[in-house]
């Protein structure tokens, strides 16, 4: 495991730092595991005491560690050490190795056990950061011990479901790919977000018409949010007073707060990252916004990622306002809709 683990990986630096290490040359986990307790610990003797081994044997393990790599990993003083410039490099090489190696062990463990050992979940920035840690609270005993989770936008979402390097990917509509599943939808509707007791802050629905005195901050991505937004501005003839358009529903809430003018959001980022200073209103015109948990297309899922569907269907209920679900044999026809 190891010796493959470690083949040929390459460093270098300015001074000439290129050297490749070999199949045949690192055989050990141990010694890597005495190397990373002398780095975290300072001390031979502290990292033999952490690993419950003696002294000498973490004294060795490493000796023939600096052997096999070909150059010295610690300045030593005594029974002080600190680690030379080419054995930190090699610490971050170790670190990012043995995380896998101990990924690889809890994976089989998982799979001797009958159960899962991670959740890997593809998401959208908005998804992940406004839905994800309601839906893992919500999975008690059937959350495992690791969950991974990575954001990316929609179109790598659908690649990473497909390719199943994720279990699940979250996303709004319209995320069309044949080879994928949903299993939640879930639709509510675009919401202005502005500053707390500024102008705009009073009771009941925003009026699109405010925008011809305000400026409007949203995102820029035609093909989603912006494009509902342009279409309802041209059906009333309205021309916003100036812009600030982003890449992020968070970035435009936060210069809503900073009193830059009116942002039109998505519903999972008004109501699932609430920023303090900012009043949540809905339009006097509904703009839909569809979203869903989407895995590969014919999966039979185990009873972890049941309960991962299951959070987070109760999470889109409890965290977005007026959240209503959607069959999702539909999904086709609603991603026309959302068009």
């Amino acid at each position: 495991m190891a010796e493959s683990a470690l083949a040929n990986i390459t460093y270098m630096d300015n001074d000439e730092l290129n050297m490749s290490i070999s199949n045949d040359k690192i055989s050990d986990v141990k010694a890597l595991e005495a190397f990373q307790a002398a780095m975290a610990c300072g001390s031979m003797t502290a990292a033999a005491r952490q690993l419950g081994i003696g002294q000498p044997a973490v004294t060795r393990q490493i000796k023939e560690l600096e052997e096999s790599v070909g150059f010295p990993l610690f300045h030593r003083n005594g029974p002080r050490i600190s680690p030379t410039e080419r054995g930190l490099q090699f610490y971050g090489e170790v670190q990012r190795l043995m995380s896998g190696l101990h990924q690889i062990r809890e994976r089989a463990a998982a799979i001797r056990e009958g159960r899962i050992a991670a959740i890997d979940v593809a998401a959208t920035p908005t998804m992940a950061g406004g839905l994800l840690s309601p839906t893992l609270a919500r999975m008690g005993e059937d959350l495992p011990g690791v969950v991974n989770i990575e954001t990316m936008n929609a179109e790598h979402v659908a690649r990473a479901v497909t390719s199943r390097t994720a279990d699940f990917g979250i996303s709004a509509l319209p995320l069309e790919h044949a080879t994928l599943e949903a299993k939640v939808i879930c639709e509510s509707r675009l919401v202005a977000a502005i500053a707390e007791g500024g102008p705009f802050d009073v009771d009941g629905p925003l009026p699109l018409e405010s925008l011809a005195a305000a400026r409007l901050l949203t995102v820029g991505n035609a093909y989603r949010i912006r494009g509902r937004i342009n279409s309802a501005l041209a059906r009333e003839n309205i021309t916003p007073a100036a812009e600030i358009v982003t890449n992020s529903s968070l970035n435009a809430m936060m210069a809503a707060r900073a009193g830059l003018g009116i942002a039109i959001i998505d519903p999972v980022t008004a109501f699932g990252i609430p920023v303090k200073g900012v009043t949540i209103r809905p339009l006097s015109v509904n703009l839909p916004y569809i979203w869903g948990l989407f895995s590969a297309a014919g999966r039979v899922l185990p009873g972890e990622l049941l309960s991962f569907a299951a959070g987070f269907e109760a999470a889109c209920k409890t965290t977005i306002l007026d959240c209503v679900f959607h069959d999702p044999a539909d999904v086709r026809t609603l991603e026309r809709s959302s068009l």
